[in-house]
């Protein structure tokens, strides 16, 4: 009889506890991609990513060099097929990165591209499904019917949707809203993890 109780009190355990478990395993995969995941294995999923050390401020493919023993590897995707591996929307490519992967001791660290959609709620529904509901939603204070912001967070590991405008900056900053400005609005969809990207070991 006590090995009967011990046994139901482990499988509520298990069934209280699981939700949360598959929480924050999602919360760790982008697409295909895992934060964690070696350089190795990103390559072999997408054989033309460019990776590298970076040699200037502004990323690119060409911008990459050999990186020897280096611990800080950038990736770039910009090929039609390794795009469309990465996401069913339109990615923008704005400076010869369209998906920018980085690597910190060789673990996946930052997951970051742009869709070439103008508004966040357009693909909200398909992160929700994966997901669940967000941490935060945040409104346009000018129009409320609109987001600009949404994340998922997990301890260290964040998940974000924000709505950019095409130089990158941040939508929501009141110096941006000049009006009648040609700017093209962008969602900029980001993983990461901080202990990852500055982890020692």
């Amino acid at each position: 009889m006590p090995h009967f109780l011990v046994a139901i009190s482990l499988t509520i355990a298990v069934v209280l506890t699981e939700p949360r478990i598959q929480a924050n395993e999602r919360i760790r995969t982008l697409g295909k991609d895992t934060l964690g995941e070696s350089v190795k294995v990103f390559q072999v999923r997408y054989p033309k990513a460019r990776c590298g050390k970076i040699t200037s401020i502004e990323i690119t493919a060409q911008s990459l060099v050999d990186p020897g023993n280096g611990e800080d590897i950038h990736c770039c995707l910009n090929d039609k097929d390794s795009l469309s591996a990465v996401s069913r929307f339109p990615l923008l490519n704005l400076d010869g990165c369209a998906v920018h992967a980085i690597f910190w001791k060789n673990r996946l660290s930052n997951l970051s591209y742009m869709l070439d959609v103008r508004s966040v709620q357009l693909v909200l529904e398909d992160f929700e499904k994966l997901y669940g509901s967000p941490t935060r939603k945040l409104k346009d204070p000018e129009d409320t019917t609109r987001l600009i912001f949404v994340d998922w967070t997990e301890e260290m590991t964040s998940l974000e949707l924000k709505l950019c405008r095409f130089s990158g900056e941040d939508f929501a900053k009141d110096f941006m809203r000049s009006k009648g400005a040609p700017w093209l609005e962008v969602v900029s969809i980001s993983l990461w993890n901080s202990y990852l990207g500055t982890a020692r070991n």
